[in-house]
């Protein structure tokens, strides 16, 4: 070991220390961390018996849905990680051994919701992910539960999809497939009919969404692929769900109706592509293959997509690739939408992309500099005045939102540009670097920050 070094913290290493010397430390700081300290807690109360866990187990319950602070954005994730330490004891200590138990402390956990979102700000969804997997766990404990009333558990899951104040409940019928059975799954189908016609009776139809997806996700538990249509058509989502229902009858063997429906869709501009992937697959799996090679030209062609044209290319003969390249190009020389065009001509040719730079540059739009910093980058090289084209076009756009923040990235663009000047022959038309130097002096003169960052670059422009 180098003298000094400081040693590794590995497992082994910590081993090493010995059980003692390691419970000092847990305990020691378990004072000042309180999710050590909990963490410690269930782990102690696991090596004890069920019912000691169980006891243990319900008083964090009750401590959590008592507790009045307000958990902000970022108190908000301990919050989660103190729920999910519960919820993994119950599942992984307490079910094994009492699983009944286990089930109803599930039960009363899924119904912290309230209690945790009234007071906590969940903008990242960690504590909403804890009480989603917490519903599959329930509906899992509950199929290890022998000879339990499957009608009763049917009332308490009804319970639970329309008491859904917060969204986390949405996937309860289908964590409790198994644990329904056919007997259960009947019963919750008429409860939901029930309520259904009930609220549209009463006028409540802002209550039927959480009802007609559990008759969706009945449908699926039962392999009903009408089934899940028809809550589809009922909830009035049948062609906003046309690529889940065509999923379910491709899998079902009844990929010509699937096709049909595809073909009959009136579907937005927005969705197209996701549609067209789908129709693509299921001429594919008809046999249809010229027709699929048919769509995903025409995609290609709307898109200029690298991803499709290589799907394309993967269902040609080996021997057409370079004519089927070389239109590409073509297509993408001749573009509406540049970006699309200097995406895809960077990977297939690199001279034509430096001509779209050269001839198109006034087109580009500097704000996307992920695209235009790949591009100059492979630029570089070969097409230096293009490369410094685009690194120009992306500090100047930092330049005009003037802000601050960002000047660095335009600082480093800019300097990128001046690097390759020596390698720049022939301005071709464009402004030569000394007029274009000149040129963001007179413009940002004001902009005393990014001067500053520009200097310490060694780029003193503003003293030629």
């Amino acid at each position: 070991m180098v003298e000094n070094e400081e040693p590794e913290l590995i497992i082994e290493a910590v081993e090493a220390l010995g059980a003692r010397r390691l419970a000092e430390i847990l305990v020691e700081h378990a004072c000042q961390d309180t999710g050590l300290h909990q963490a410690l807690r269930l782990a102690l109360a696991s090596q004890s018996s069920g019912d000691q866990l169980a006891q243990t187990l319900s008083r964090e319950i009750q401590r959590i849905a008592s507790d009045r602070r307000f958990y902000g954005y970022r108190e908000s994730h301990s919050l989660a990680a103190d729920l999910d330490r519960v919820r993994e004891s119950i599942v992984r200590d307490l079910l094994p051994v009492h699983p009944l138990t286990g089930a109803e402390l599930l039960g009363r956990f899924i119904r912290l919701d309230t209690a945790v979102f009234d007071r906590s700000d969940d903008s990242d969804g960690l504590t909403g992910d804890v009480l989603k997997q917490a519903i599959g766990d329930f509906g899992a404990a509950w199929a290890a539960v022998p000879d339990r009333d499957r009608v009763q558990l049917a009332r308490d899951v009804f319970g639970i999809l329309t008491n859904d104040n917060y969204g986390v409940h949405g996937g309860v019928v289908s964590a409790f497939k198994e644990a329904l059975g056919s007997e259960g799954l009947d019963e919750l189908e008429r409860l939901i009919r029930e309520d259904l016609e009930r609220c549209r009776t009463q006028g409540e139809e802002a209550r039927t969404w959480p009802l007609t997806r559990g008759l969706q996700q009945i449908a699926d538990a039962r392999g009903d692929v009408d089934g899940f249509i028809a809550a589809h058509r009922l909830a009035g989502t049948e062609s906003h769900a046309l690529k889940e229902i065509c999923e379910r009858l491709i899998e079902a063997g009844r990929a010509i109706e699937a096709l049909a429906r595809v073909e009959q869709a009136d579907i937005p501009a927005h969705r197209q592509w996701e549609i067209d992937d789908l129709r693509v697959r299921l001429l594919d799996l008809l046999g249809r293959h010229d027709d699929a090679q048919a769509v995903r030209w025409r995609m290609f062609t709307g898109s200029l997509s690298e991803h499709t044209l290589r799907a394309f290319l993967a269902h040609l003969p080996e021997g057409e690739h370079d004519r089927v390249r070389a239109t590409a190009v073509t297509l993408a020389r001749q573009h509406r939408e540049p970006h699309a065009a200097l995406n895809l001509l960077i990977g297939l040719d690199l001279d034509a992309a430096a001509d779209l730079v050269l001839t198109r540059i006034g087109e580009l739009n500097g704000d996307l500099y992920s695209r235009l910093r790949t591009a100059a980058q492979a630029l570089e090289a070969d097409h230096p005045l293009a490369a410094v084209l685009l690194y120009r076009s992306m500090a100047n756009a930092v330049l005009a939102r003037a802000q601050s923040t960002q000047y660095e990235h335009a600082v480093r663009d800019l300097a990128a540009a001046e690097r390759l000047l020596s390698a720049v022959g022939d301005w071709l038309g464009h402004q030569p670097q000394n007029a274009y130097r000149e040129q963001v002096v007179a413009s940002h003169r004001q902009k005393r920050t990014f001067w500053d960052r520009m200097k310490t670059a060694g780029l003193n422009w503003k003293d030629r």
